[in-house]
């Protein structure tokens, strides 16, 4: 069945607005932006006397373990909780269309608190001359390894009908491609699974470089747990 793009449309207005209904929200927007910036700017950055945003690339997948839950928790379990999921399903739209619309609707939310720690960039500048080609790269590497994670924190969600339970379960689902790098160097098959790591997909972008074997890890992690998210509601 094709997907209808005005469906699709309908759904993600839905919950992109209910995100930003309540104080929360905003919330969860602030403290990444202010964490993000405490990241960046620590007395490393200082010291390597370089405007660029390496301290918080370093430390990026770990920001994303807590954010991209915290975004996601709510995308099912609230649905369940109050017993709209039911009702969604009623509706005149069939079941991609509807992880498709709330899937578009937590990457816009993600993109929103992205535009907003581009408050970053203005420290950037008025301590030196940044390489905004570098940057650029930096900024699309961060928006796509997020991109990919918030289809997992979605499963999460669509788990339990607990918004705190969808936190830690997204964030014990987020961690496997954060650590899987680190387990493999534990187990002795470093060099096999640290191909498959975030952070060593991850590295190259924020070198200003847009690798094509990255571009395919993250899209290929994002299909693929959105097609779990997929079979678990039918």
């Amino acid at each position: 069945m094709q997907l209808r793009k005005r469906v699709i449309e309908s759904i993600f207005k839905r919950n992109f607005a209910s995100y930003f209904s309540g104080v929360l929200g905003y919330l969860f927007i602030v403290v990444f932006v202010v964490i993000g910036g405490a990241l960046a700017f620590n007395a490393r950055f200082f010291t390597s006397n370089t405007p660029d945003l390496d301290q918080l690339t370093q430390w990026y997948p770990v920001l994303l373990l807590f954010f991209i839950p915290a975004v996601t928790m709510s995308v099912w379990a609230e649905e369940k909780k109050m017993g709209t999921d039911e009702l969604l399903f009623t509706l005149p739209a069939t079941e991609k269309e509807i992880l498709l619309g709330k899937y578009l609707a937590v990457v816009a939310v993600y993109s929103v608190a992205l535009i907003f720690s581009m408050a970053h960039l203005f420290v950037l500048m008025y301590l030196g001359n940044p390489d905004w080609g570098l940057i650029a790269t930096t900024y699309f590497g961060y928006w796509i390894a997020g991109a990919a994670l918030l289809s997992a924190g979605m499963l999460a969600s669509l788990l339990t009908a607990n918004m705190t339970v969808a936190f830690v379960v997204g964030i014990v689902l987020c961690s496997i491609p954060v650590f899987i790098g680190d387990l493999g160097n534990m187990i002795g098959l470093g060099d096999t699974l640290n191909r498959f790591s975030l952070a060593e997909q991850f590295r190259d972008f924020g070198m200003g470089v847009v690798p094509l074997s990255g571009i395919f890890y993250f899209f290929g992690l994002t299909v693929l747990t959105l097609y779990l998210n997929y079979v678990v509601m039918t």
